[in-house]
């Protein structure tokens, strides 16, 4: 199981959009997951410039564990999502840079 670290960022100005509800949120993700990606855990924090995601996912034959997080994230905020208009974060700054933490040793 690997953990990969995601930002979104809501809307700019004038697109109405408020504080993020992290349990809808919550909701749209794993039902955006599909079987084969494997989606073990999620963890949401808010704040002042969006939300921070940590995906635990494993990895399979074909799909690596960030590429299935942001398979994931990227259908969560798909429309008719009420998230849609949420971007992953871009910038040296930003974890939209999947970073994929082994959580088991060997």
């Amino acid at each position: 199981m690997e953990l990969t670290l995601v930002s979104l960022v809501p809307p700019g100005p004038g697109h109405g959009a408020g504080p993020a509800d992290e349990r809808r949120l919550l909701r749209l993700l794993w039902g955006a997951a599909r079987p084969g990606e494997r989606l073990e855990h999620i963890s949401v924090r808010s704040g002042p410039h969006g939300v921070d995601l940590g995906l635990f996912t494993v990895a399979t034959p074909g799909t690596t564990a960030a590429g299935a997080a942001l398979a994931i994230c990227r259908r969560a905020l798909a429309p008719p999502s009420p998230f849609h208009g949420w971007h992953l974060a871009t910038g040296s700054t930003s974890l939209a840079r999947p970073c994929a933490i082994p959580t088991t040793t060997t």
